[in-house]
């Protein structure tokens, strides 16, 4: 009977540090992102990096303000050229480098526009840039 006891209790340590280590090994597995646009005109700056953050966040990252030495980077940078009449051609290219800062890949959005529409407020623009981009920025990420 006492034997039984004894295996019974260290069976449950071994599960109480199981549980403990694969808590551990979660933290450490962490996934941090600093995102930075540029050339974007209106709120177009804020609205991507808040709608890139929100898909993030989405996906389990923690989002940091400030680049960090153990964050992937994603930078954006917004161009927009002169298309049909009454139109433009909005072109963001995002970069994304790993934490140790090599360039992982890019991705490339183009969409004609009319003319400046995005001058003031992105709104569900910047929401659906984000949620396009995100999808295949996660390519060049360790899942």
């Amino acid at each position: 009977m006492m034997f039984r006891i004894a295996f019974l209790g260290i069976a449950y340590a071994l599960l109480v540090s199981t549980g403990a280590m694969a808590q551990f090994a979660g933290a450490a597995e962490e996934r941090w992102a600093f995102i930075d646009v540029a050339g974007a005109p209106g709120d177009g700056k804020e609205a991507l990096e808040n709608a890139l953050s929100n898909q993030l966040l989405n996906r389990g990252f923690t989002v940091t303000g400030t680049p960090a030495a153990h964050a992937y980077e994603i930078q954006g940078m917004v161009r927009l050229f002169p298309a049909g009449r009454g139109e433009q051609t909005i072109r963001i290219d995002w970069t994304v480098f790993g934490p140790e800062g090599t360039r992982l890949g890019n991705v490339t959005q183009t969409n004609v526009i009319p003319k400046g529409s995005l001058d003031r407020r992105w709104g569900q623009a910047a929401e659906a840039a984000a949620s396009a981009a995100a999808q295949d920025i996660m390519q060049y990420i360790a899942q």
